[in-house]
């Protein structure tokens, strides 16, 4: 792969966050809304270019050299409930007057991660049930719901245990089950779950540029995946192809393109360390 082709995920993010900011305007959205975006899409560029740029210097190691993370990783979506800040749906981390959303930050790396070959089962075991559990007790069926769909990508693929992988199975399709038929009582908000239906009504055109660009991200690791034929980055590109496809529902922020501070600096992370494994696989 080329140095263009590791950007690929960072340059296939540009057109969903520029159309975000300018549906944020069309909506008529907070102006602390819209700088907070803009804030924040700068910052999470930029972490990228510094892990890639470390990386490169041989200053952070392979992902899958720190497959202890990943339980510390789904053992932090607990964070939101133990803070119990707000009413209603746990879901999100209070930092002074803006909420983080934790589970888009945290999903797509411990997906990422989960997909290293397997040396721990117990471990590998505890992080699943443990982010299946908090995504539970949340409720959030939509992160939940992407994140069994990767992880039914990952235990295909594994060379686990049967036994281990349908026991997995059944917690997640019995979590899952659960959350959806849990109330969520979220209206939707039309420049965060709204957003194909606030391009819809400026124009077929605004609209259909929404999409392309929503879909991107989610074309951008199927096309890594395939390259590196890593599981990880397989389970990753299912992850956001699965909320890209429950988007339309509104029962999720549009990634990129809607509002919001987690998936932005959840896709970011999660490319500065799937760009670092494609260098290797490079290499």
């Amino acid at each position: 792969m080329t140095r263009l082709h590791r950007l690929l995920l960072f340059w296939a993010a540009a057109p969903a966050i520029v159309l975000g900011v300018w549906l944020l305007r069309v909506a008529e959205a907070p102006s602390s809304v819209q700088t907070l975006q803009v804030i924040v899409a700068t910052v999470a560029a930029a972490v990228f270019v510094v892990f890639v740029v470390l990386a490169r210097m041989r200053r952070i190691g392979h992902a899958g050299d720190f497959q202890w993370l990943t339980l510390v990783l789904t053992l932090s979506l607990f964070i939101p409930l133990l803070a119990g800040s707000q009413g209603g749906p746990e879901r999100w981390l209070v930092l002074g007057g803006a909420r983080l959303y934790v589970a888009p930050v945290v999903l797509p790396v411990a997906l990422f991660l989960l997909g290293a070959p397997l040396r721990a089962p117990a471990i590998y075991a505890a992080a699943v049930v443990a982010a299946a559990t908090a995504l539970l007790l949340q409720p959030d069926a939509s992160q939940l719901s992407a994140f069994a769909l990767a992880m039914l990508v990952l235990l295909a693929a594994s060379s686990s245990h049967l036994p281990l992988r349908l026991a997995l199975l059944a917690v997640l399709l019995c979590c899952a089950v659960v959350a959806w038929r849990s109330p969520d009582p979220l209206t939707p908000v039309p420049y965060v779950e709204g957003v194909f239906n606030v391009a819809t009504e400026v124009s077929l055109f605004a609209l259909l540029a929404a999409l392309i660009s929503a879909a991107l991200p989610v074309i951008a690791f199927v096309w890594v995946a395939r390259v590196t034929r890593h599981n990880g980055t397989f389970a990753v590109a299912v992850y956001y192809a699965a909320l890209f496809a429950l988007a339309p529902l509104q029962v999720t922020p549009v990634p990129l393109l809607g509002f919001g501070t987690g998936p932005i600096l959840g896709y970011f992370l999660v490319a500065s360390v799937v760009s670092r494994a494609s260098a290797r696989h490079a290499a």
